[in-house]
């Protein structure tokens, strides 16, 4: 015969609840620190750039 489903007890899932938003909330930070590597790591590449043109433009 088929097994009915159980349900967790409420304060399992209380506990998976929680666990689900601190963890949603630990990608949500390292989502951010990542978009602002991405901004230093744009602002570093065109400034080498600019030097290299400048560069060019002196040599």
């Amino acid at each position: 015969m088929v097994n009915p489903i159980e349900l967790p007890k409420t304060e399992i899932s209380k506990r998976l609840l929680q666990n689900l938003r601190r963890t949603r909330l630990e990608v949500q930070e390292v989502s951010l620190e990542l978009a602002e590597i991405n901004v230093k790591l744009g602002e570093y590449i065109r400034q080498k750039q600019l030097e290299r043109v400048r560069k060019t433009l002196i040599g």
